[in-house]
C-alpha cells in the first residue's frame, strides 16, 4: 500500500508539472509573439531612415559587445538555477549576477574606450559607452528574471522584454529624428539604455512586493556569502564556460564581419539579418526557451513519456517553420524588402540575396535551437543514463570542432561569395551542432527506455519520427521550384526590384507570383493535415493543457 500511495503522489506531481509547463509554453510564446510583432513594426521606421554604414556600427559592432557581456553574465546562472527550483539553498547564487555583471561590463567599457580612442569617431565611442551602461543595468535585473523563471512565470519576463523592446524602438526613431546626422549611432546607445531601464524597472516592479521574493533577499553581504552553495557555483561556472563557446559560434558571423568587412558591408548584412532572423526572434527563440524549461521540469520529475513526446512534436514544428522559409520565403525577399524597408533597400540586390540566404539559414537555425534546448535542459538533471561532466565535455568538444569548421568555411566562402558566403558558413556550423544534439537525444531517450538498441538504430528511428513524410517533403520541393520559376519571370523584366502599382504588367506578374505562393501553402497544409494527424493531436494536447489550467 505504501508503494502505491508513493507512486500515486509521484504521478500527480508529474501531471501538475507537465500541465503547468505546457501552460508556460503556450502562454509565454503568445505574449512574446504579440509584443515582438509590435516591436518589429516599429523597427521599420528606423530601418527606412538609416544608411548602411550607421546600421553596421550599431547592429554588428555594438550589438556584438552587448550580447557578449550579457551572455557571459547570465547564461550560466539561468541554466543552473532553473533546473533545481525546489532547492532554496542555491538561490543565494542568483545574487552573484550583480557583482559579475559589474565586473564584466566595467571591463568591456575600458576595452571599448581603449579601442575607439585610436579613431576620431566620437559618435561611435559615446554610443559604446552607453551600451556598456545598458549592459550593467540589464544585468542587475537578473535576480528578478531568475526568480520568475524558477516559478515558471515566463509570461512576465517576456512581457518585460517585449515592452522594453517597444520602448527601445520608439526611442531609436525619436533619437534619429532629433540627433544630428553625425550622432546617429549615439541614438542607438540612448535607446539601449532606455530598453535596459524599462526592462529592469518592470521586472523588479512585479516581484519586489511579493512575500516569496522578500524571503530570498539577503540581509547582508556577509550572510549572502555564507549561504552560497558550492555545487551550484561550480555548475554555473561550467555552464558559463561551456556556453561561451556556444556564444562565439552564435555570434561568429558578427565577429567575422567586424574583422573582415567595412561598415557598409556590415550594414547590408545587418539589413538581411534583421529580416532574416525575424522568425527566430518572434517564433523560434520563445519556443526554444520555454521548451527548455518544460523539458527540464519533466526530466526532474521523471515524466519520460511526456518528455519524449513533446520533444518530437516541438522539433517537428520548428522543422516545418524552417522548411516554409527555406522553400517558400526565399523567393519573396525582394518584394518583402520593397514593402517593408523602402525602395532604396528593395533595389539593393546584395541585401535581397543576403535575406534569401537567411531564409535558408532559418531552417538550420530552427533545427539546432530546439535540439540543443534538450541538451541543456536535461544535462544537469540527475538522470541515471547521463553523466553531467561527461556530457558537458562532449558538448564542448562538439562546439570547438564546429568553431574550427566555421572558421575554415568562412575564410573560403566569404572570399568567394561575400556576405552570402558568411551565411553559408553559418549553415554548415548549425548542421554540425544539430547532428551532435540529435545523437545526444537518441542516446538519452534510448537510455530511458533501456531497449538495448544500437545508437545508429535509435538515431535513425528518431529522424524518421521528427522529419515530415516523404510526400510533404516532395511538396516543399515542388513549392520551391514553382515559386522560383515565377520569380525568374519577374527578373526577366527587372520587376523583382521594384514596386510599380500603376504598371499593369507588374501587377499581373507580381500578383501571379503571390498567388502561386499562397496556393503552395494551402497545398502543403492540406497534405500535412491528412498525413500528420498524430503530430497535430500532440500539438493540440499542449494547447489543451494550457486551456485546462487557464
Amino acid at each position: 500500500m505504501g508503494d502505491s500511495r508513493t507512486d500515486g503522489t509521484a504521478t500527480t506531481t508529474s501531471t501538475n508539472v507537465t500541465e503547468k509547463a505546457g501552460q508556460v509554453l503556450a502562454g509565454g510564446a503568445l505574449v512574446t509573439l504579440f509584443l515582438r510583432l509590435v516591436s518589429f513594426l516599429c523597427t521599420q521606421l528606423t530601418i527606412r531612415s538609416l544608411d548602411p554604414a550607421t546600421l553596421g556600427k550599431a547592429s554588428i559592432q555594438l550589438e556584438l559587445l552587448l550580447t557578449t557581456v550579457l551572455f557571459i553574465t547570465r547564461e550560466g546562472f539561468r541554466l543552473s538555477l532553473t533546473q533545481q527550483t525546489d532547492d532554496q539553498k542555491n538561490w543565494a547564487v542568483a545574487w552573484l549576477t550583480i557583482p559579475v555583471v559589474t565586473i564584466v561590463s566595467g571591463a568591456a567599457l575600458i576595452w571599448h574606450i581603449f579601442v575607439s580612442s585610436s579613431s576620431d569617431d566620437k559618435d561611435y565611442r559615446l554610443a559604446g559607452m552607453l551600451y556598456c551602461l545598458a549592459c550593467w543595468i540589464e544585468g542587475c535585473a537578473e535576480p528578478a528574471v531568475l526568480f520568475l523563471l524558477r516559478r515558471l512565470e515566463v509570461a512576465k519576463r517576456v512581457s518585460a522584454e517585449g515592452i522594453a523592446t517597444v520602448c527601445k524602438t520608439f526611442a531609436t526613431v525619436l533619437g534619429l529624428r532629433l540627433f544630428p546626422v553625425q550622432w546617429q549611432v549615439t541614438a542607438f546607445g540612448v535607446a539601449q539604455v532606455v530598453y535596459a531601464t524599462t526592462y529592469a524597472l518592470y521586472l523588479y516592479g512585479n516581484v519586489w512586493s511579493r512575500p516569496d521574493w522578500k524571503i530570498g533577499l539577503p540581509s547582508s553581504t556577509k550572510k549572502l556569502w555564507g549561504e552560497l552553495d558550492s555545487n551550484t557555483c561550480y555548475v554555473t561556472l561550467i555552464f558559463t564556460l561551456q556556453g561561451f563557446f556556444k556564444h562565439l559560434l552564435t555570434e561568429a558571423d558578427k565577429i567575422v564581419l567586424a574583422a573582415m568587412a567595412d561598415s557598409y558591408d556590415q550594414g547590408v548584412y545587418a539589413m538581411g539579418a534583421s529580416y532574416g532572423s525575424m522568425a527566430a526572434r518572434i517564433l523560434l527563440q520563445p519556443l526554444e526557451e520555454n521548451a527548455r524549461l518544460l523539458w527540464s521540469r519533466l526530466a526532474s520529475v521523471g515524466s519520460d513519456e511526456m518528455l519524449e513526446e513533446s520533444y518530437k512534436s516541438l522539433l517537428k514544428l520548428v522543422l516545418y517553420i524552417g522548411f516554409f522559409f527555406c522553400c517558400l520565403a526565399v523567393n519573396y525577399t525582394n518584394l518583402l524588402l520593397n514593402i517593408l524597408a523602402g525602395r532604396t533597400w528593395g533595389q539593393n540586390a546584395e541585401a535581397a540575396n543576403v535575406l534569401s540566404a537567411f531564409c535558408v539559414y532559418t531552417a538550420f537555425l530552427a533545427l539546432n535551437g530546439m535540439t540543443e534546448a534538450l541538451v541543456y535542459a536535461v544535462s544537469g538533471t540527475n538522470r541515471s543514463n547521463l553523466n553531467t561532466t561527461t556530457e558537458m565535455a562532449k558538448l564542448g568538444f562538439a562546439h570547438t570542432f564546429t568553431g574550427v569548421v566555421f572558421a575554415i568555411a568562412a575564410s573560403f566562402l566569404v572570399g568567394q561569395y561575400g556576405t552570402v558566403g558568411l551565411v553559408g558558413a553559418n549553415c554548415i556550423a548549425m548542421s554540425i551542432r544539430s547532428i551532435y544534439s540529435l545523437v545526444f537525444a537518441a542516446r538519452f531517450f534510448e537510455g530511458m527506455r533501456k531497449e538495448g538498441k544500437s545508437l545508429a538504430s535509435s538515431f535513425a528511428v528518431l529522424l524518421s519520427q521528427v522529419f515530415p513524410p516523404i510526400l510533404v517533403l516532395t511538396s516543399f520541393a515542388a513549392t520551391y521550384v514553382a515559386t522560383r520559376l515565377s520569380l525568374e519571370s519577374l527578373m526577366e523584366k527587372s520587376y523583382h526590384l521594384k514596386l510599380q502599382f500603376r504598371d499593369k504588367d507588374w501587377l499581373l506578374l507580381t500578383g501571379r507570383h503571390v498567388a502561386i505562393g499562397v496556393s503552395c501553402v494551402i497545398g502543403i497544409m492540406s497534405i500535412m493535415a491528412f498525413l500528420e494527424k498524430p503530430f497535430l493531436r500532440s500539438l493540440s494536447g499542449l494547447v489543451k493543457r494550457k486551456q485546462k489550467d487557464a
